[in-house]
């Protein structure tokens, strides 16, 4: 047996692993696919917004951001349900199309003890509410609503019904934020 042959093949066999290693690695690191898409964005008309009620001074409504913001500053009563009939409407300014629409909740702060129920109706053909209600210690947020059909060139309330706990601190309040989405 020859001693210096066996080093080098040694060698070249470790050579040959190695080699070999190195290209699994980068074709197994180079294997991919891909997926192609293409999008085209298109300006959509504001057919849906907020418009003032008749009675929008008594619910003290802000409407700002092209029509599709509104704050209200309603007050509850002590164990008297006060009704907010037309303080604010949702249009549908489409001439031609229906849209439909539903409510969700996006946030609540308050004491809870201070309340018995918030209730904000849409007052479509199918009403839908947003109800959040006090069991005078922690609130219950309403689930959002299935959508509804708003008919085209037409404007419909959102009905506003607040009921204050008959122990309630005067001055105490609670802010909700609800969203009106609108499905294209």
């Amino acid at each position: 047996m020859n001693l210096k042959v066996l080093p080098a093949k040694k060698s070249m066999k470790f050579l040959a692993l190695l080699l070999t290693s190195l290209l699994i690695a980068s074709v197994s690191a180079a294997v991919y696919y891909s997926l192609d898409m293409t999008s085209t964005i298109t300006v959509a008309a504001n057919d849906i917004y907020f418009t003032l009620g008749p009675d929008n001074a008594t619910a003290s409504v802000s409407i700002f951001n092209d029509n599709k913001s509104a704050t209200l500053g309603l007050s509850a009563y002590k164990n008297i349900t006060m009704t907010y009939d037309d303080a604010i409407r949702v249009r549908n300014n489409n001439t031609g199309s229906s849209h439909n629409v539903r409510l969700r909740s996006v946030s609540l702060t308050g004491n809870a003890a201070n309340f018995i129920y918030i209730n904000f109706t849409l007052q479509t053909s199918t009403k839908v509410s947003l109800n959040y209600t006090s069991d005078g210690s922690s609130w219950t947020t309403p689930s959002t609503t299935s959508f509804v059909s708003l008919s085209a060139s037409t404007e419909y309330a959102i009905v506003i019904e607040t009921k204050a706990n008959a122990t309630a601190t005067t001055g105490q309040s609670a802010t909700i934020e609800i969203a009106i989405d609108v499905e294209l």
